[in-house]
């Protein structure tokens, strides 16, 4: 279910995005965005917390959680609305990046 929850494809609209496609789930393609996170360092948790939401915007049965700081990412949960674990994700300090470790 994870993996479809990140690959579906959408058609809605998000500021900054070109033309409204979403080749690789709901993020959009532009500066400062890219595929699979943001295309800039990540130094904070309320920082990685933002990527998440924008990633995930259009799902609103998802909930961000529980989101660690480790050395080199952050670790967060993502879960349904009755809390049930749908995946655990990190995102790279360096690099923005969005990964699913589940």
């Amino acid at each position: 279910m994870a993996f479809l929850l990140l690959t579906a494809s959408h058609s809605q609209a998000m500021d900054g995005c070109q033309g409204g496609r979403f080749p690789h789930g709901n993020y959009c393609e532009g500066p400062g965005c890219g595929w699979y996170g943001e295309k800039k360092p990540v130094r904070t948790q309320e920082e990685a917390n933002r990527v998440l939401l924008r990633y995930f915007s259009s799902y609103e049965a998802v909930r961000i959680s529980n989101i660690k700081d480790k050395k080199w990412f952050f670790e967060a949960e993502i879960r349904d609305t009755k809390g049930n674990l749908l995946d655990r994700l990190i995102v790279d300090k360096r690099s923005g990046r969005i990964r699913s470790i589940y």
